[in-house]
C-alpha cells in the first residue's frame, strides 16, 4: 500500500481563484527594526533547531510542499507567477505584511512619508540578486517599471506611483493622490523585485532575491529549490524545497495523511474529520481576509428591486452556513469589509441577525406574495434565481438554496468550472454567483474595484449616486481618520443597498506535519510562509 501511495502521488502531481485586489493605509514611517527582530528570531530558531537532531544540525533536510496550483512560468510578470515564487521563498518585495496585518520592510530598510504625495524609500544595504548584482535604486525601478508595463495585475498597485532615483540606495515615490499608502502597495506579490536585465525563461537565467533559488522547474507540475548560500538575510535552516502541484483534492489529502508532504495547501473542509485523531499532522485554519460573497445581477427584474435584495440578505442564516458549508472553520460576517481585520466593527453591521420574518415582510411590500406551494409570485411569475457556484462552494450554494426556499424563493444551484461563471457574466445570462475577493488593502482601491460603476469586481452593475459620492470624497480625504470613517460609511451604504450578500471568510485550511517546526499561519497565504526559522525534526 505504501508503494502504491507513492506511485499515486508521483503520477498525480500534474496540472489542475481566489481574486485579490489591494492597498491599506499605515504609519508615515516604516523602519526595518521589527523586521530585523524577525530575522533575529528566525536565526535564533534555526540555531535552536541545530540541537534537535542530526538533520537539523547538518543544516539539511528537504521540505515538501503541495499546492492545488503552482506557477506555469518563471517570469514574475506572467499571471500569478509572482505569488507562487513569493510563497515558496524565491521572491521578495520591498515590503511585506506580517500576520498582525502590519506593513514592514523586506528589501527596503525604511520608508518615510515626506509630504502627502511623496515617499522616500531607503534600500537595505547588502541586498543582492542570486547573481550577486546589487539591489539598488536603478534595479528596483527597472523591476517595478517592467512589472507596470507587462503585468496587468500589477497596474492597481503601480498606476498611481512615479518612481525616481535619489541615490544608489534611495528612491523617491510620488503619488497621484494624497495619503496613498505606498509601502502597502509595494508589499503585494505583483511587485516582487527581479533583475529586469535578465531573461526569466529558465532556471539558469532567472534572477531573484529570495532565500531559496529555483534549480528545476516543470510548469504546472513541480519546482525544486535550493538554499541561496549568498542570501542577504538570515540563512534558512532547511536546505532544499520541493513544490508540487496536485490538482485533485483527495490526492492532496492523502499526501498529507501519508506523511509524504510537510505542508499541503487547499485542504477541503469536508476532509476535516480525517485529521481529527492524527498526532503527526495538524490543520492550520487561519481565517483569510476575504469574504464569501453572493454577487447579484442587478439587470434582472427581480433583483433590480432593493427590497428583494434586502430580503435575501435578511434571509441568510450565516451561523448555519458556517456549520453546513465550512465545517465550522469560519465566522459569519454581514458586510463585505467584515473579514478585514482592520475593520472588525463592520463584522456584524446592518444585518445583525438572521431574520426571516423581516425578509418575508420586505417581499410582501415588494409585491411577491407567498403561494400555497411555498413559492412567492408576482403577476403570476415565480420568484426564481439561478445561483452559480464553483470550486468547493457547492455545499454553500445548496445551503443557500435551502435557506432562501424558507422565505419563498425558488433557487437553482448550478455548479461547475469558474469559466462557466465568466462566460455567463460576459453574456449577461446569470442571476447570482459566489466568489471571494480579498478585503485587505488600500481602502479606495478595494472599494472602487467592487462598487464603482466601472470596477473590475462590480459584476452586477451596481451604480448608486450616494455610493459614488462617498467614493469621490474618499479619494480626496487628507487624513487617515477621515478615510476610515468614509470607508465604513461606504461599506454600510453598500450593505443596505445589497448589490452583494456577504457571508463569511472563505476557509483557508492547510495541513502541516508536526515534523515541521516554525510554520506561521497568515491571512495572506503567499506572505512569509517559507522563512528562515522553519526547521525539520529528524524522522
Amino acid at each position: 500500500m505504501l508503494l502504491l501511495l507513492v506511485v499515486i502521488f508521483t503520477l498525480s502531481a500534474c496540472a489542475s481563484s481566489d481574486n485579490e485586489p489591494n492597498g491599506n493605509a499605515g504609519n508615515a514611517q516604516y523602519s526595518a527594526g521589527s523586521d530585523n527582530q524577525e530575522a533575529e528570531a528566525d536565526a535564533g530558531a534555526a540555531n535552536d533547531a541545530e540541537a534537535q537532531g542530526e538533520d537539523a544540525a547538518s543544516g539539511g533536510g528537504e521540505l515538501i510542499v503541495v499546492d492545488q496550483n503552482i506557477a506555469a512560468s518563471l517570469d514574475p510578470v506572467q499571471p500569478l507567477t509572482s505569488s507562487y515564487l513569493r510563497k515558496i521563498g524565491a521572491a521578495e518585495a520591498l515590503f511585506k505584511v506580517n500576520a498582525a496585518g502590519e506593513t514592514v520592510p523586506e528589501l527596503a530598510e525604511e520608508a518615510t512619508q515626506v509630504d502627502p504625495t511623496t515617499w522616500e524609500i531607503r534600500l537595505r544595504p547588502g541586498a543582492t540578486f542570486w547573481s550577486g548584482a546589487a539591489v539598488d535604486a536603478d534595479a528596483v525601478i527597472a523591476s517595478l517599471e517592467r512589472s507596470r508595463a507587462n503585468d496587468a495585475q500589477a497596474q492597481p498597485f503601480l498606476a498611481e506611483l512615479t518612481l525616481e532615483k535619489v541615490d544608489a540606495a534611495t528612491l523617491r515615490v510620488t503619488t497621484s493622490r494624497a495619503q496613498l499608502p505606498v509601502p502597502l502597495n509595494l508589499s503585494y506579490y505583483q511587485t516582487v523585485i527581479h533583475n529586469a536585465g535578465q531573461a526569466h525563461d529558465s532556471v539558469e537565467t532567472m534572477d531573484l532575491t529570495g532565500m531559496y533559488r529555483v534549480t528545476a522547474f516543470t510548469p504546472k507540475q513541480s519546482m525544486e529549490l535550493a538554499r541561496n548560500e549568498h542570501y542577504w538575510g538570515a540563512a534558512p535552516a532547511i536546505e532544499r524545497i520541493v513544490y508540487e502541484e496536485v490538482a485533485d483534492e483527495q490526492t492532496r489529502v492523502l499526501s498529507a495523511l501519508s506523511g509524504r508532504s510537510h505542508v499541503v495547501y487547499q485542504i477541503p473542509v469536508t476532509s476535516m474529520p480525517q485529521f481529527e485523531s492524527r498526532e503527526d499532522v495538524e490543520i492550520s485554519a487561519e481565517p483569510a481576509a476575504n469574504t464569501q460573497t453572493v454577487y447579484l445581477n442587478l439587470s434582472r427584474p427581480q433583483l433590480a428591486d432593493v427590497q428583494v435584495r434586502q430580503a435575501l440578505a435578511w434571509g441568510v442564516d450565516r451561523e448555519e452556513l458556517v456549520i453546513a458549508a465550512a465545517e465550522g472553520q469560519s465566522t459569519p460576517v454581514t458586510t463585505w469589509l467584515g473579514s478585514n481585520p482592520a475593520f472588525a466593527e463592520a463584522k456584524n453591521a446592518v444585518y445583525s441577525a438572521y431574520d426571516p420574518d423581516q425578509a418575508g415582510a420586505l417581499l410582501d411590500d415588494a409585491g411577491w406574495m407567498l403561494g400555497e406551494d411555498g413559492i412567492r409570485y408576482k403577476d403570476g411569475e415565480p420568484l426564481q434565481l439561478r445561483l452559480m457556484t464553483w470550486g468547493q462552494d457547492q455545499a454553500l450554494g445548496e445551503a443557500l438554496q435551502s435557506q432562501w426556499g424558507r422565505i419563498g424563493v425558488q433557487v437553482e444551484v448550478q455548479h461547475g468550472d469558474y469559466s462557466l461563471i465568466q462566460t455567463a457574466r460576459e453574456s449577461g445570462d446569470w442571476d447570482a454567483s459566489i466568489e471571494a475577493w480579498s478585503t485587505f488593502g488600500e481602502e479606495l482601491t478595494l472599494l472602487q474595484g467592487q462598487y464603482a460603476p466601472e470596477g473590475s469586481g462590480n459584476y452586477g452593475g451596481y451604480n448608486d449616486e450616494e455610493t459614488n459620492a462617498l467614493l469621490a470624497q474618499l479619494a480626496e480625504a487628507a487624513d487617515q481618520q477621515s478615510r476610515r470613517e468614509l470607508t465604513l460609511q461606504i461599506n454600510t451604504r453598500v450593505a443596505e443597498q445589497a448589490p452583494v450578500i456577504s457571508l463569511y471568510p472563505r476557509p483557508q485550511l492547510t495541513a502541516v506535519s508536526t515534523a515541521l517546526q516554525g510554520f506561521e499561519p497568515h491571512f495572506r497565504q503567499f506572505e512569509h510562509i517559507v522563512h528562515a526559522g522553519l526547521t525539520l525534526a529528524a524522522r
